[in-house]
């Protein structure tokens, strides 16, 4: 005769019905860096972006959360003063009004380099909108492209985006980047406080501190 086995007597009577129990091999796996697990987190998410074109957004907003949690807000150009270049170059706003970057000097600048064609620049947009909000009248924030303003204008509304938008392009200095999203936060000295590429949660808890530190 075959005994019926419940649920609950199974070998090991320490387990409780239902409990989740890595192998050893899992255990081995969780027991690395932090900043590896993203890695493989990000290439999946990366392969179903590809398998899935319509879950694009959703999963780099995801991305961009993991980026936030696992990898420091470090830079070697975090400290430097902001060189003579990095201030002495034009833009306008949406309206046609012309500036140079000097004359938000002595502000808190929140400066990103975007593109409305780029998906990671896109990722980062809800929580760059939400930081604005609240921090607009605090932070000086340049949301800088060099597309067509109609094209940018159209994506705005589409989008309900309401942080302020300039149309130009750095040129050689400290700012300038050849790699798209690219953020950088000075502070009220001229201070790079942070300079970092790739989609990121902006309005995360670790921004918002050093935010109010610099105000």
């Amino acid at each position: 005769m075959i005994r019926k086995t419940s649920s609950t007597d199974i070998s090991n009577p320490g387990l409780q019905p239902g409990a989740f129990c890595p192998t050893p091999v899992f255990k081995k796996y969780l027991s690395q860096k932090p900043w590896k697990i993203a890695t493989d987190i990000l290439f999946i998410l990366l392969i179903l972006m590809l398998v899935i074109p319509s879950t694009r957004r959703v999963l780099l907003s995801g991305a961009a959360g993991i980026r936030t949690l696992v990898m420091p807000l470090e830079s070697k150009e975090k400290g430097k003063s902001l060189d003579e270049a990095g201030w002495n170059w034009s833009m306008i706003d949406m309206e046609g009004k012309k500036y140079t970057f000097s004359d938000f000097r002595g502000e808190v600048i929140f400066l990103n380099q975007w593109a409305t064609w780029c998906p990671p620049c896109r990722a980062e947009m809800p929580s760059i909108e939400k930081l604005y909000k609240k921090n607009g009248g605090n932070i000086r924030f340049v949301m800088l492209t060099n597309e067509e303003p109609q094209k940018v204008r159209l994506y705005l509304q589409k989008e309900g985006y309401t942080f302020p938008v300039y149309i130009g392009q750095i040129g050689g200095s400290d700012l300038a980047s050849r790699t798209i999203p690219s953020t950088t936060i000075i502070d009220s000295k001229g201070n790079i406080r942070v300079h970092k590429t790739g989609a990121y949660n902006w309005n995360s808890e670790k921004i918002k501190r050093l935010i109010r530190s610099m105000l």
